[in-house]
């Protein structure tokens, strides 16, 4: 379950700077931000997910300069970071190494940077984005992120056969888990704070509730029936549990947490002998969807997303031999 924010959380101790203050080029970047946070959370209804990941590449930008003030908010401190975060020695699995973020990394947290920095200068605190005259790196997605099939099977056999769960309820929670994904494409954060009011097996949809979307959208996804045993199945196990969450814990009448969904990951990714990640079942469901059904609007709803250029990046998995059929059924007839 994802960790509520609160109040306190904006405006911790740590952050209160000595006052008064001269004016406001004296507030402290750490106040600051946190007054940003506030605002983007509270004002914008920005989701919790993107707070934190803001949260996040501020202390990342607070660590390359602790003592970091407005007036050092330059275009060559915001070149000075990159090259920080391209060359320090960060943890990977076991080990401590020196790594390049991808391009695509980059971009992430300099959006999260340059949103902080447009918000300090439509306030007056800074005259310039220190972004301002940096040209965006290029990106483009070589990699495969959907599960193949010869994956997608390695996972089903290692989550039913080669894995020793704790009991059968976490067995049954598990294999639910895998096919739930597969076959909505729910973000992380919709998979865990989805309630038993919000699976209608009756009916046969889910509802993602649009206080738990990234996009604060509601939507409805309809539930394929291939999956509607594999639910039964568990919920016959969660029975006589009394938490509202859809997902419960092995071991306790508690909501199954994102810490559990990391372990069961890392349980999958160990038993296979390739990496497995929760987002990696969305790209699986949109690919799949759209290479049998050809429908990017109708994909664009059920992936909750707010434009077609980032339902397109979920696409990148599709291989050549499907562009190559979609292209041999072109008859010059159907031309417009």
């Amino acid at each position: 379950m994802i960790k509520k924010l609160h109040r306190d959380q904006f405006f911790s101790d740590s952050y209160q700077p000595p006052l008064p203050f001269n004016s406001n080029t004296d507030l402290p970047l750490r106040i600051l931000h946190e007054m940003f946070l506030k605002f983007k959370y509270y004002g914008e209804r920005n989701s919790e997910v993107t707070i934190k990941g803001h949260r996040d590449t501020f202390k990342l930008f607070m660590k390359f300069s602790p003592n970091i003030t407005l007036s050092d908010l330059t275009e060559t401190t915001v070149v000075n970071f990159l090259e920080f975060i391209n060359t320090r020695e960060r943890k990977i699995g076991k080990d401590y190494v020196v790594k390049e973020y991808k391009n695509s990394s980059i971009v992430i947290m300099r959006n999260r940077l340059n949103v902080f920095f447009d918000w300090l200068v439509k306030r007056a605190y800074i005259k310039i984005n220190p972004f301002e005259k940096i040209a965006y790196p290029k990106v483009t997605y070589t990699d495969r992120r959907a599960y193949s099939q010869k994956e997608f099977e390695a996972i089903c056999y290692a989550v039913n056969t080669t894995i020793q769960w704790a009991n059968l309820l976490v067995k049954k929670r598990n294999i639910a888990l895998v096919m739930f994904l597969t076959f909505t494409g729910v973000r992380k954060e919709e998979l865990l704070e989805l309630q038993l009011s919000d699976v209608d097996l009756f009916r046969r949809f889910v509802i993602v509730r649009a206080e738990t979307s990234k996009s604060k959208r509601g939507r409805i996804i309809p539930m394929n029936s291939s999956l509607l045993p594999y639910l039964e199945d568990y919920l016959e196990q969660r029975k006589s549990f009394l938490t509202l969450f859809f997902w419960v814990s092995g071991r306790s009448d508690q909501p199954f947490t994102e810490n559990g969904a990391s372990k069961f990951m890392k349980q999958i990714s160990k038993a296979t002998k390739f990496n497995c990640h929760l987002h990696r079942f969305r790209h699986t469901f949109a690919t799949n969807y759209y290479k049998q059904t050809h429908d990017i609007v109708g994909l664009q709803k059920l992936m909750g997303h707010t434009s077609f250029r980032m339902t397109l990046s979920y696409l990148r998995s599709l291989p050549d031999e499907h562009v190559v059929e979609q292209i041999r059924k072109i008859t010059i007839d159907e031309f417009l």
